[in-house]
């Protein structure tokens, strides 16, 4: 269906979200005034757009719009939004977007040509402040000054991001050399202050508050008593006691961590923080330079455009991307850090010889483990909460063992080896056995024919309970209300006393036929429904089942490892007894289970918590609590609580609130 000359008008614009909610409202006054002089229906208005800015609402109406969202970023919900509403009415003939950066500022200017021609192909008019980009017919070949202006401005609009993230980087490094605030909070027991040059106190400024002026900047000041006298506490308790144990002391006592009550996003879920301390958080605080009146910059380096060096910006390196060749947060090396005198000096919070020795504790303890983060990869763990003790019940976590790693009981472990036994098992040796076993198992003989038969069993069943539905059956009913209106129009427009009349109700009756046009092409393409293949489908689930067999052959790769496990739904049960060595007894492997598929485990596994605090508190029978099969009770109902997602860490390094 061809879409009509002046027909109804869309509003997109994306923001990195820097600016006030006004700037998108005045780009909706240009689209007014444009739709107004181009005779288009357009319904959006200021106060609607500051509103889903304030309610993060990426479309309403006519107006689509991505709120803090960086310029390369090409798959965007507003955007998304749009072009599903252009797909689905053919009544929209103009897309007004105010400049061409405000639809993307793309790392390659064909991307931005390519989203641009992507409306313009679909017939739709795009309509710039500068310029207005006509629709791109079928058969025909977009102009070639028009593709040739376009790509050099996608291409401004990719630079700029560059030349953007140098000035600021710039701007960093001066604030950072002469003692300011580069941005941020303030850390914890400091609070964001205004001054002059000179380093004149103005005035304290609230949570997130935003001040420009110019001969003015933000410094870090000491901020209330009671913070300050935790912090000192902090410090005095660390020389003598780990963080991990002062963590748990303040958690006692009930002292709320600094960022309690506030929200934070991890792994895309937003939650509110927890309000326990944590190890980082308490080391992150004693090594804090602030306390003794010096600012430290530049501990690590983020971005996709330029990093902050003492020098200068620099461009990406190699070490700067992960293997999906994302960016990544890096940590600096001493000599990258930027320090300064604060701009405002105050009296030292802890004394500098004090600090320089905590300093040399807490370098002692983190040893070579400073810094490194916690792995994510799963492919370094095939056999990844698949591996269970028998004896207690609980899951066997990996652990690093010299040039490999190893599974070890999680009670031993979360008990510090005050529970359960010493039990373990080596992690390459038991992911062979593992693929082992599913190998055996897919190489049976009557394998395959057990498999068909099931296989067509659940195919009958499935057909059985499919009942066809006609896809196309509500636009059908659609249609046949639309003609019946049609006709009545029809009549009324008949009827007409005056040419008032006549022209609203022949308005009517054109956007009526329009309807009807859409939904008999609606009706007409809905696809048919295709018939199943059930044979296709079954020698589909056979060939992943030889798939099965070649991947167990190579037990070395761990990634193809961990894909044939969680396709067989793989899961290993040790049994362990205690054999009399020459000087002392040891826990040795007696026996265990494999199971695959959906086969239940062979004994009831623990599902209470798993915190070394609650195991530490709970009653060594209780947290010896295994299953019944062992000669042991298993867990009451006060005991299994939930204990939450599992992680993903391969380490003890802790990183705070998690999701």
């Amino acid at each position: 269906m061809k879409r009509p000359v002046n027909g109804r008008g869309l509003f997109h614009t994306r923001d990195s979200g820097g600016k006030h909610e006004m700037t998108p409202a005045k780009y909706v006054e240009w689209a007014l005034a444009e739709a107004q002089k181009l005779g288009v229906r357009f319904t959006g208005t200021p106060a609607q757009i500051k509103a889903m800015i304030r309610e993060g609402k990426f479309a309403d109406g006519d107006l689509f719009i991505d709120f803090d969202v960086p310029g390369n970023v090409l798959s965007r919900p507003g955007l998304h939004a749009m072009q599903a509403e252009i797909c689905r009415d053919m009544t929209v003939s103009h897309v007004f977007i105010p400049n061409r950066d405000r639809l993307a500022r793309p790392d390659d200017p064909l991307d931005g040509v390519r989203l641009e021609n992507g409306l313009r192909t679909a017939g739709v008019t795009v309509v710039f402040m500068d310029r207005v980009g006509l629709p791109i017919l079928r058969g025909s070949r977009q102009n070639f000054g028009d593709l040739v202006v376009s790509l050099i401005d996608y291409e401004k609009a990719g630079a700029f991001r560059q030349e953007l993230a140098r000035r600021i980087i710039l701007a960093q490094i001066a604030l950072a050399q002469a003692g300011f605030s580069t941005g941020g909070r303030a850390p914890f027991g400091f609070r964001r202050w205004l001054v002059r040059v000179d380093g004149t106190p103005v005035r304290e400024l609230a949570d997130r508050e935003r001040v420009r002026m110019v001969g003015h900047h933000v410094v870090w000041l000491p901020g209330p008593r009671a913070e300050l006298d935790l912090i000192r506490r902090i410090v005095t308790m660390l020389k003598t006691m780990a963080a991990s144990r002062v963590a748990a002391v303040l958690n006692e006592e009930r002292i709320p961590s600094p960022d309690a009550g506030r929200y934070r996003t991890d792994n895309g879920v937003r939650h509110e923080v927890s309000g326990l301390w944590h190890q980082p958080t308490i080391t992150n605080i004693a090594r804090n330079r602030l306390l003794v009146v010096v600012a430290t910059h530049g501990q690590r380096s983020m971005g996709d455009q330029l990093r902050m060096t003492p020098e200068g910006p620099r461009s990406l390196s190699e070490g700067d991307y992960r293997a999906n060749n994302e960016p990544k947060v890096i940590r600096n090396p001493k000599t990258q850090h930027i320090t300064a005198k604060s701009a405002s000096p105050f009296e030292p919070v802890v004394d500098q010889q004090k600090f320089d020795e905590l300093q040399e504790i807490l370098d002692l303890r983190a040893g070579s483990q400073r810094g490194k983060p916690r792995s994510r990869d799963p492919r370094r763990n095939p056999l990844g909460g698949r591996v269970f003790d028998m004896n207690c019940g609980w899951v066997m976590y990996r652990v690093p063992n010299a040039d490999s790693f190893r599974y070890k009981c999680g009670l031993y472990q979360q008990s510090h080896g005050q529970r359960c036994d010493h039990n373990h098992i080596d992690g390459p040796l038991a992911t062979r056995f593992v693929l082992g076993c599913l190998r055996q198992r897919l190489l049976s003989p009557n394998l395959v024919t057990k498999l068909k038969t099931r296989l067509a069993q659940l195919a009958a069943a499935e057909l059985e309970q499919d009942r066809p539905q006609g896809r196309g059956s509500a636009s059908r009913t659609e249609l046949d209300q639309v003609r019946r209106e049609l006709k009545l129009a029809e009549r009324n427009l008949a009827l007409a006393e005056n040419e008032n009349q006549f022209r609203a109700i022949a308005g009517i009756v054109e956007e009526l036929r329009q309807r009807e046009a859409s939904l008999e092409l609606a009706t007409k393409s809905a696809p048919a429904r295709t018939p199943r293949d059930v044979n296709s489908e079954i020698e589909a689930a056979v060939q992943l089942a030889g798939r099965l067999v070649e991947i167990g052959r190579d037990a070395q790769n761990l990634a193809l490892a961990r894909e044939a496990i969680d396709l067989a739904n793989a899961n290993l049960f040790l049994r362990f007894q205690p054999i009399r060595a020459i000087k002392r007894t040891m826990n040795k492997i007696a026996g265990g289970v494999v199971t695959l598929g959906t086969a239940p485990p062979p004994v009831a596994l623990y599902d209470g918590p798993t915190s070394r605090d609650k195991i530490k508190n709970t009653n060594l029978g209780a947290a010896n609590a295994v299953p019944e099969q062992s000669g042991r009770r298993s867990p009451t109902e006060s005991e299994a609580q939930d204990s939450g997602r599992e992680g993903t860490s391969l380490g003890n390094v802790n990183r705070g609130d998690r999701i």
